[in-house]
């Protein structure tokens, strides 16, 4: 039988003041540059939230090619159970060089969901 240990690793992101991620263009500032790192590939990343909106951490759920990315429920709420968050927002970037159509609307790109 195996048996598996699950643990989080924290690397510092920002030192400051506290940032609330409450509207669309503060969620894309806070995730600018962690969509930076790899622009020519589609990324999608998962934010967690405490209750007043403070990030508790950002995750890459999944880095795909130049044209997709795939991603399942269980990847994204694992980490949002495990950092004990009470709100997330996933956030998918789209490879402008790789897109001509964009399937995805602004709405839904940025999400709030949260945990009752």
């Amino acid at each position: 039988m195996r048996v598996y240990e699950a643990k989080i690793v924290y690397s510092l992101v920002s030192l400051g003041e506290e940032v609330r991620l409450d509207r669309p263009e503060m969620v894309a500032e806070y995730l600018r540059s962690a969509f930076d790192e790899n622009p020519m590939q589609e990324a999608f990343y998962c934010v967690y939230l405490d209750r007043k909106n403070h990030p508790i951490g950002r995750h890459l759920t999944t880095l795909g090619t130049a044209t997709s990315t795939l991603v399942a429920p269980r990847e994204v709420f694992r980490g949002a159970i495990l950092a004990g968050a009470t709100a997330l927002i996933v956030a998918h970037n789209l490879c402008a060089a790789a897109h001509r159509l964009c399937y995805v609307t602004s709405r839904a790109m940025w999400s709030a969901l949260p945990f009752f």
